[in-house]
């Protein structure tokens, strides 16, 4: 039996200095997959905490590589510590039972996201 992993590419790091777990990409391209998820009608907007240096979270749907429902572009922090809020619209397509998979750039750490 062959297991796949819902993931790759991250790992878990400290959210903050005093408590809390955030994921962090260690490759451009790294990604974390949510199976068979529904979004609904009303998915029209995804919203993630994000530290690190610049760089973007994609929402693709299918497949790390497939078609790409948002992109969330982040400026970056000074610290890995220090987090801010990004949002992107999320296109139609993204309305459908799939795989969802956020992408990650590298050294991006992020802590929380939601979509709704």
């Amino acid at each position: 039996m062959l297991y796949l992993r819902p993931y790759a590419g991250v790992h878990l790091v400290d959210e903050s200095k005093a408590r809390g777990t955030a994921v962090s990409s260690s490759a451009n391209g790294a990604w974390l997959k949510f199976a068979d998820t529904q979004l609904g009608a009303g998915a029209a907007k995804f919203t993630a905490r994000l530290a690190g240096p610049p760089g973007t979270v994609e929402v693709r749907l299918g497949s790390p590589s497939g078609p790409l429902a948002g992109t969330a572009r982040f400026g970056g922090t000074s610290s890995p510590y220090t987090y801010e809020t990004v949002t992107a619209g999320l296109r139609a397509a993204a309305m459908v039972r799939t795989d969802v998979y956020l992408v990650l750039g590298e050294g991006l750490r992020l802590s929380t996201f939601s979509i709704g």
